[in-house]
């Protein structure tokens, strides 16, 4: 998709359809890092009328998906500290459909609602969207040691959180 229309774009219109191209992918991304698919919509919503306004930046066009993503992440980020003192996220909703333990499932999904915003964009990214931690990076604006950093501390918290789950178990859950 990256480049496809020249994205800087011979118009407006242009670009709106590479935004819209993009809607899905980044409203999953937005709904996984906040939890709630109501502030996911209004987060990606802003952060396309961000990018819109902000299509002349874009130096790299091979880059977009990775410059929206981080638009995206950035207003999902502002998003959680403008809501900082409300209640977040009170469902258990399944964050690991292919797993068949229901009891993972509500598990995880508190376990992943534990990590901050960045840790959870990375595991998201890495486990979810099955990209490598180059892309990762890449796609997140940070460096390839950075991103290897938060997953390994994500990894840590969620072992340290799910214990009983994971390879060193595997035996014995049955």
């Amino acid at each position: 998709m990256d480049g496809e229309l020249g994205v800087r774009a011979s118009s407006p219109a242009d670009f709106e359809r590479l935004l819209r191209a993009n809607a899905h992918s980044m409203l999953r991304f937005a709904d996984f890092v906040l939890h709630d698919r109501s502030a996911a919509e209004d987060a990606v919503q802003e952060a396309f009328m961000i990018a819109f306004q902000r299509r002349e930046t874009l130096r790299d066009e091979a880059a977009f998906t990775a410059w929206l993503r981080t638009i995206v992440l950035r207003e999902c980020l502002r998003w959680r500290r403008r809501r900082f003192l409300q209640v977040l996220g009170l469902s258990d909703r399944v964050i690991a459909p292919a797993t068949t333990d229901p009891a993972l499932h509500l598990d995880l999904g508190r376990a992943m609602r534990r990590l901050s915003p960045t840790l959870r964009a990375v595991v998201y990214l890495h486990f979810f969207e099955d990209r490598t931690l180059n892309r990762v990076a890449a796609e997140l604006s940070i460096p390839e040691s950075t991103a290897k950093t938060r997953l390994y501390e994500a990894l840590r918290r969620l072992q340290r959180a799910l214990p009983g789950y994971g390879p060193s178990n595997a035996g014995e859950q049955t």
